[in-house]
């Protein structure tokens, strides 16, 4: 326990973990404010209805669309009981496609509404990913700046327990990225509900949205703590972080740029197969649904990745990298 407590004071400590500190604060409350300025809740059903006959006036298509109520079906072979429509009466399709652009804020459209319930945990996700991505940099730098510095090899002199040293590395680095995930997970919350309340819509935030967001929210916080963990991992393989920045780096560049050119080029099935970022996506969500447009798919359109697929795929690469990690340290001389 003492060396996990020193492992932990030794990460807090350090000045880049000040720096990311800083920035993850200043990126948290600089989300916050740009949904704050960026959001309105609009004009009023009220001034809707002022505002109409006023734009009716100076444009006579306009006027002729809130006249004629089979104006679409006669204009555009548009069928308003459609199920992409029926969802807006005939006033608020014509206010959408028919009003000229500089009167569609008057009419409520162009006007982005940050509505809590749809957009919020998608909001807590994404800040989520990427400090995470910035913790699992920390955790590799953590373990590089040892091996550079040559306290990793005076380390093992006063604990020549190599397993459980790397055991302690990988906790307090998980311990850390936990820690810092819920800290931003609730101070974005935070921020992001007033903005909600006072410039968008907060929605009907029931026990079925409660359970949803925070299964999402957990499977996001266990992706961010693996990913620390093959930080550390790779950092550890390679004794220093560079090795573990470029190997990430590499593969989020040339790796992905594969994936578009099979997506794009090659005539191959399903090709967001092989994105990692599918597989990330199927497990934060639970489901992912692939569609073939290739044409070369046997027996069905669509292929689907659950959150099960994901974590097997996902948490065997993590294994399997932290595996030779741990190999690697137990094995060869510092």
């Amino acid at each position: 326990m003492k060396l996990y407590r020193t492992e932990l004071r030794r990460i807090l400590r350090r000045r880049l973990a000040l720096v990311f500190g800083i920035l993850i604060a200043a990126g948290t409350l600089l989300l916050a404010g740009i949904v704050w300025f960026a959001s309105s809740s609009g004009p009023t059903e009220a001034e809707i209805e002022t505002a109409r006959p006023e734009i009716a006036a100076e444009h006579p298509e306009y006027a002729e669309c809130l006249r004629n109520e089979e104006f679409f079906e006669q204009e555009w072979g548009w069928d308003e009981n459609d199920p992409m429509l029926q969802d807006q009466t005939h006033e608020e399709l014509c206010d959408e496609f028919i009003a000229p652009w500089e009167a569609q804020e008057q009419l409520g459209n162009n006007v982005y509404t940050f509505d809590f319930e749809a957009e919020g945990v998608w909001f807590l996700v994404g800040l989520s990913i990427v400090v995470g991505l910035v913790t699992m940099f920390l955790a590799a730098s953590s373990i590089g700046a040892e091996w550079n510095s040559g306290s990793m090899a005076n380390l093992l002199l006063w604990h020549p327990n190599r397993l459980k040293v790397w055991g302690v590395k990988l906790g307090a680095a998980v311990t850390v990225t936990a820690a810092v995930i819920v800290a931003v997970v609730v101070l974005e919350f935070l921020l992001l509900y007033p903005a909600a309340a006072v410039r968008g819509e907060v929605g009907t935030l029931d026990a079925d949205w409660w359970s949803d967001t925070l299964g999402i929210l957990v499977r996001t916080l266990v992706l961010v703590a693996g990913m620390a963990v093959f930080g550390a991992s790779l950092a550890m393989l390679g004794r220093h972080t560079a090795i573990a920045g470029g190997l990430i780096a590499g593969y989020l560049i040339v790796g992905e740029l594969i994936v578009w050119y099979l997506t794009t080029a090659a005539n191959i099935s399903y090709p967001d197969r092989f994105s990692l970022y599918t597989w990330v996506g199927a497990w934060i969500t639970g489901k992912t649904e692939l569609y073939d447009l290739s044409g070369q798919a046997a027996e069905t359109e669509t292929m689907i990745i659950t959150s099960t697929d994901s974590a097997l795929l996902l948490g065997g690469i993590i294994a399997v990298f932290a595996a030779l990690a741990t190999w690697a340290f137990a094995k060869r001389d510092t």
